[in-house]
């Protein structure tokens, strides 16, 4: 059977977090005037999380919206 996609298991979501975390606050070059933004139903859940990841990160909270 052939499957369209193949759905990451959670250390592998958790890794790819991570990695996105990590993007971010490079190219952004800090956290400072850093907001993440997520679009109702499932990026409003993501962006917390990755929000959460960069704090963690850098020891500085970052706000979180929702479009």
């Amino acid at each position: 059977m052939r499957f369209k996609a193949e759905l990451m298991n959670a250390p592998e979501m958790r890794r790819a977090l991570y990695r996105i975390a990590h993007e971010i606050v490079e190219r952004n070059g800090g956290v400072d005037n850093l907001v993440v933004v997520g679009i109702r139903r499932r990026g409003v859940p993501l962006a917390k999380r990755i929000a959460e990841i960069i704090g963690q990160m850098e020891e500085h909270s970052v706000p979180v919206g929702a479009l």
